[in-house]
């Protein structure tokens, strides 16, 4: 069955090469915007499957983990959680990579709107009041600019 799917899939993905594709009408800013979440959509997806993979395999070596710590095998439990262990560091690792990715994108981002002049800066500030014997501390924030231009409607 799982045979029969993929040959339609892959026979169907080679019919629809055979359609013309036409010509794509934006300007350079929304072809940019376009191509870079696309490209952020695709890692973000590569990255979610990756990190579930990890799940499915540190949840399978915790639930052998427990099997065989049920069976008093001491030495193959201990072996078993190691290796839970050490793909709950990968799932760990998968999700600093996705974090570090979104920081460079929206780093990278950031410094474009500001090349072109466009801010989307919201400032705060906070100050702390100092309390009198008997009297709570209390905090005041206010709102200091709040000045979106953004890409328009997605």
């Amino acid at each position: 069955m799982l045979k029969r799917l993929i040959a339609s899939g892959a026979l169907v993905a080679i019919a629809l090469t055979a359609v013309p594709a036409s010509t794509a009408l934006a300007n350079g800013a929304a072809s940019t915007r376009n191509i870079i979440l696309g490209v952020g959509a695709a890692t973000y997806l590569i990255i979610h499957h990756n990190r579930v993979v990890h799940q499915r395999e540190a949840a399978q070596a915790a639930q052998t983990a427990a099997a065989q710590q049920q069976a008093n095998n001491a030495n193959a439990a201990y072996n078993s959680e190691k290796l839970a262990y050490e793909r709950q560091l990968a799932v760990n690792r998968d999700l600093q990579k996705e974090i570090a990715y979104q920081h460079s994108i929206i780093t990278q981002q950031s410094k474009q709107l500001a090349a072109v002049g466009l801010h989307t800066t919201v400032i705060t500030t906070r100050r702390v009041v100092a309390a009198r014997p008997g009297v709570k501390a209390h905090s005041t924030s206010r709102e200091v600019a709040n000045v979106s231009y953004g890409w328009g409607t997605l």
